[in-house]
């Protein structure tokens, strides 16, 4: 059975986010990473069809179409989401940094190529009421380096919403206190929802292919309102047919019985999930335009 190093917690706990080195098995990873390649290849075909779906974004600030978002991924392969879901670190995730009830809300693919492939601003992630965690756990299938379009955050920020349009105009990708956070393949990165964060542009070639899963205890879904009873429960039956894949060793004492077997089957299930889609809570970016000379895009890219 997996379990998180107290020093990992206590870092977690002091900053709002946490690298955990080589969490995913090498097959594990390859088959996410063939899937990305096979989800950007059909949307490329879409384009080319003229059949464009909104389950995906597609970048053309390069001159050629490339995948910048690929929503719900359990929509396309919910096997192999399973699978990452029940996977020793990810389990342990879900019982030590969210408790009993946790459930994933949202699992999305994000592709990041060499500028000008889009930068992420800085940004808060969904706010809410601080009373339940609510995190959102980064899957690297790439290296994501130093210096090289890596996510910056500013540590022990996810307490407030802070004024972005303030801290960007005066100080850029530089406001004080940050720190840059580089990942390698197979690591996954674990980050408060609300941390204030950003990833400036990518300088090397090839992509960098990122899951971000969003997970949250029931009770946080319900205090918050934002989606629905029926929504949530759905999600809890989600986590059923996860914890049914997971090692034995794996799953939390007493989660068996809190969350009870699958009313449905996989492909059941996915269908109402997809049947019954409710809008994540949004980001809170800066609501005007930055004017910085070295932000969003630094001068040598200008």
């Amino acid at each position: 059975m997996a379990s998180i190093e107290k020093q990992k917690l206590g870092f977690y706990e002091q900053n709002g986010f946490v690298r955990f080195e080589q969490a995913l098995s090498k097959e594990l990873l390859q088959r996410l990473r063939d899937l990305s390649v096979k989800l950007e290849a059909s949307a490329k075909e879409d384009l080319a069809n003229g059949a464009v779906r909104n389950q995906y974004y597609l970048s053309t600030e390069s001159g050629e179409p490339k995948l910048f978002r690929y929503n719900d991924l359990l929509f396309d392969d919910p096997e192999l989401i399973i699978d990452l879901l029940a996977s020793p670190t990810m389990m342990a995730i879900c019982e030590e940094m969210v408790g009993e009830g946790c459930v994933p809300m949202q699992l999305d693919l994000v592709y990041k190529y060499q500028h000008p492939h889009p930068h992420i601003s800085w940004h808060h992630g969904a706010p809410h009421p601080r009373n339940y965690p609510y995190l959102n756990v980064g899957v690297y299938l790439d290296d994501a380096d130093l210096d090289d379009g890596c996510l910056r955050y500013i540590p022990d920020s996810q307490h407030e919403i802070l004024d972005i349009y303030a801290l960007s105009s005066q100080y850029g990708w530089n406001i004080p206190g940050v720190v840059q956070q580089p990942a390698k393949a197979g690591d996954i990165l674990v980050q408060d929802m609300m941390i204030l964060h950003s990833s400036e542009p990518k300088r090397s070639e090839g992509p960098r292919r990122t899951i971000y899963i969003e997970l949250r205890p029931v009770e946080g879904i319900a205090e918050s309102g934002k989606q629905s009873a029926q929504w949530a429960e759905l999600r809890k039956q989600w986590m059923a047919h996860v914890i049914q894949a997971a090692e034995p060793e794996d799953v939390p004492v007493g989660w068996l019985e809190y969350y009870g077997k699958p009313e449905h089957d996989l492909a059941t299930l996915v269908k109402l999930i997809e049947e019954k889609w409710e809008p994540a809570i949004p980001a809170v970016w800066s609501q005007k335009n930055v004017e910085h000379p070295d932000y969003p895009t630094p001068a040598d890219l200008r």
